[in-house]
């Protein structure tokens, strides 16, 4: 998704009105879903402005509300089939759109992905565009990350969100992945974004290791073995530089 940034110029309400259905329609073709409060940062509106607004989008049947099993009392909002054939006449792809409430209703990353979306909205002004993990092309054997985001310099950086700590074998295989795909040159750097401080200080002190042990996930099983080998990331020019570590809590409302 190309990140738009508001037009200020615009003065006329049925101008604004379509460019800000255009930029939530958008948000939800890539990102499948995401709440009212999240959608009415990414259009610059307030509480009582943002649900009038809202409100006219359900009516006109371009988005639908729905619930999560997994979360209380949060307002989620989805793309219709009438909002996929607005895209479609503005060009975008559609091809891989969510609009099966069912799909959603029971989805158990809910809270994970909501929290990728705000790490992503944070980043609106440091970024040109944003493509969600199920729509990265990467090869077969590289893990995809939870976001990559191209910069105005035309390099990408991967985004991860760690909501909760991983064991330490995870931990070393996605610093393994990532250090594969940056010599591979599918993206230039990776960010590591933390809900909890704790998890954020655990994961750059397995970082910051001489020495990184290697596991093997068995594609079969799904168990994870030890290999003899260990990985040293000082022997890599300029690896060290391209990770970065930040303790980013969950937004909450």
């Amino acid at each position: 998704m190309l990140i738009e940034q508001r037009d200020t110029s615009l003065k006329y309400p049925k101008a604004i009105k379509e460019e800000k259905t255009r930029l939530v329609l958008d948000w939800l073709l890539e990102f499948r879903f995401s709440s009212i409060d999240l959608l009415a940062q990414r259009i610059g509106s307030n509480a009582v402005n943002a649900n009038r607004f809202f409100n006219t989008l359900l009516a006109d049947g371009v988005i639908q509300a729905f619930k999560n099993v997994h979360t209380k009392n949060e307002r989620y909002v989805m793309l219709t089939t009438a909002g996929l054939a607005y895209l479609e006449v503005l060009g975008r792809d559609i091809s891989k759109a969510t609009t099966r409430v069912q799909h959603l209703g029971r989805y158990s990353h809910i809270i994970h992905d909501m929290a990728v979306q705000y790490a992503v909205l944070n980043r609106l002004n440091q970024f040109e565009e944003v493509v969600w993990d199920r729509h990265i092309n990467l090869p077969e054997h590289q893990d995809k990350p939870d976001v990559i985001m191209r910069s105005p310099r035309g390099y990408w950086v991967a985004l991860e969100y760690e909501r909760w700590r991983k064991d330490t074998k995870r931990i070393y295989i996605s610093f393994q992945n990532h250090a594969n795909a940056l010599s591979e040159k599918h993206y230039a750097g990776v960010f590591y974004l933390f809900d909890r401080e704790a998890d954020f200080k655990h994961y750059q002190k397995l970082f910051d290791a001489e020495e990184w042990p290697r596991y093997k996930r068995e594609t079969k099983s799904g168990r994870i073995k030890v290999l003899d080998s260990t990985f040293k990331p000082d022997e890599v020019k300029n690896l060290r530089k391209c990770f970065v570590f930040i303790h980013e809590p969950v937004e909450q409302k």
